[in-house]
């Protein structure tokens, strides 16, 4: 086992340090051991741990094991072919098609559905910031599956901050990829509507979760869980939610989690006639009570707050996909978090340049949170047209 300075270090100079190599995250399989390595690898924070063509030993593989281990994109093929965000989106089609088939009345299976909730704790546990960023920038399926799957994400957070074993944290995933099994057509009707909902509407609202939780206990083999969770998606703390207006502890732990995460996921994405909602550089950088008022606004009296505040940590200051404006005027996108650390990103993909023109090769930067001047998203008129896939090292 070789360790030396990272190119990325070495590379991270006082001004504006440019990232030649996009890096990505990789599991080492355990048939490397005994083998040369078939590129560079790095640990989380970029230190070279494996050259190539060093041989993997048993004790470095066990070493690696516990993190995330790091390869240039255009080498991470030799190590791992699994592409989150392609994952993402063929997710994104199974639910389109299992929403179909429940309109029309077709058998739906448990399996399938276990299936779908495993895939998602598989490219999330791989990479996180590459699932957050992407599905928070890209429309990749209709928007209440996109939804769905924003939510599942979230709640992944939260699940593994509170310590959840992987079974759980696929059953909290299971329960964000079904709580609206029963109504997604009527979600992307809402998600569309200009005006006022209807009173029919509103009702179809107040009984979904809980026909969603009988379509999915009537499939059978489903966790308890997972099925609660579904059925308490939509109860506030305080009594205020439905359809059991259930209050405090009486609302399981998972559908607390789901109810944080859907409130957020919704924030972040909008309707078409409620824009995208933004946090600001001042509330950011503040407590994290003001900051967890400034985001969650008038809905933390009705959500548990201590699952919004260790929402807001995990994911921090600067959430992947976040859209920034650096000190020098460059438009970026954070791509990933430090590890340890809330106020500052780890590195940031550089999309247009100093005088807001698309940069012909967009950038990755390692930065420091003083480069960065403010969020950009409010400031923007529309979404620029990037191919986002490429800003975690996918897709190229």
């Amino acid at each position: 086992m070789m360790y030396a300075h990272s190119p990325m270090q070495s590379a991270y100079r006082e001004s504006a340090p440019l990232l030649h190599n996009l890096y990505r995250p990789v599991i080492l399989p355990p048939d490397l051991i005994g083998h040369p390595a078939p590129c560079d690898i790095f640990s989380a924070r970029g230190t070279l741990v494996v050259k190539t063509g060093s041989v993997i030993s048993q004790r470095a593989h066990d070493l690696m094991q516990p993190q995330h281990i790091f390869c240039q994109a255009e080498q991470a093929h030799h190590i791992s072919t699994l592409d989150p965000i392609e994952e993402l989106k063929r997710v994104s089609r199974a639910l389109s098609n299992i929403a179909e088939r429940v309109v029309c009345g077709a058998t739906i299976t448990s399996g399938e559905l276990i299936t779908l909730a495993r895939q998602v704790l598989e490219v999330w546990f791989l990479d996180a910031d590459a699932c957050l960023g992407f599905t928070r920038l890209s429309r990749f399926g209709p928007p209440s599956v996109c939804h769905e799957i924003h939510v599942a994400l979230l709640a992944a957070e939260l699940a593994s901050a509170h310590g959840f074993k992987h079974d759980m944290i696929e059953n909290v995933i299971g329960a964000a990829l079904t709580m609206n099994l029963s109504k997604l057509a009527l979600h992307d009707e809402m998600f569309n509507l200009e005006g006022a909902p209807s009173t029919e509407m509103r009702q179809e609202m107040r009984t979904h979760p809980t026909e969603s939780a009988l379509l999915l206990r009537g499939i059978g083999e489903i966790s308890e869980h997972w099925i609660n969770a579904v059925a308490s998606h939509h109860e506030h703390i305080d009594g205020s939610g439905y359809p059991e207006n259930l209050k405090g502890a009486s609302i399981s732990l998972p559908a607390r989690m789901l109810r944080v995460a859907d409130t957020l996921a919704a924030r972040l994405t909008g309707r078409k006639v409620r824009p995208p909602q933004h946090w600001n550089m001042h509330y950011a950088r503040g407590d994290i009570n003001h900051w967890a008022t400034h985001v969650f606004g008038a809905d933390l009296s009705r959500l548990d707050s201590s699952l919004c505040h260790t929402l807001l940590r995990v994911l921090s200051r600067f959430p992947p996909g976040s859209l920034v404006r650096l000190s020098n005027n460059e438009l970026a996108v954070v791509t990933r978090r430090m590890p340890d650390q809330t106020l500052t990103p780890r590195t940031v993909y550089a999309v247009s340049d100093t005088h807001g023109k698309p940069l012909p090769t967009p950038c990755v930067r390692r930065i420091r949170h003083r480069e960065i001047r403010g969020y950009a998203h409010d400031a923007l008129p529309k979404l620029i047209d990037v191919d986002w896939q490429k800003a975690w090292g996918y897709g190229w």
